[in-house]
């Protein structure tokens, strides 16, 4: 039986089509708006197949800032943003350790908006 493609499968055809025959083929704002289209495919088509796995290690890593067991984003950003004023943050240990969960926060933001990024060690 035929598989048919996912949703990610088939808006990275429309940015390999667009990037690929669109965006040679084409000058000035209708190649620009080319490109940005097909970029935007890319990132929804990542977003579709990466996003609940990094969304969900965000949260975790969110929970561990906060230190609580909360489900709901705001109320944990809230928890963060409230564990961090009290000091979560103040000594070096625990300021390293923040540091490098709130890092690792981003990556997985990069990891589906601009690939490659989420790579970068500093240097």
């Amino acid at each position: 039986m035929h598989q048919p493609p996912s949703a990610a499968d088939l808006l990275r055809t429309v940015a390999e089509t667009l990037a690929g025959d669109v965006v040679p083929s084409t000058s000035g704002p209708a190649q620009h708006q080319a490109r940005v289209a097909a970029n935007i495919a890319s990132i929804v088509a990542r977003e579709l197949e990466l996003g609940p796995e990094v969304r969900s290690r965000q949260h975790d890593l969110l929970r561990e800032i906060g230190g609580e067991e909360i489900s709901h984003e705001a109320d944990l950003a809230a928890a963060v943003a409230a564990a961090l004023r009290k000091g979560a943050a103040d000594s070096d240990e625990e300021h390293e350790r923040v540091r490098m969960l709130l890092t690792e926060i981003v990556r997985g933001d990069l990891s589906i908006s601009k690939p490659g990024y989420d790579d970068w060690n500093g240097e």
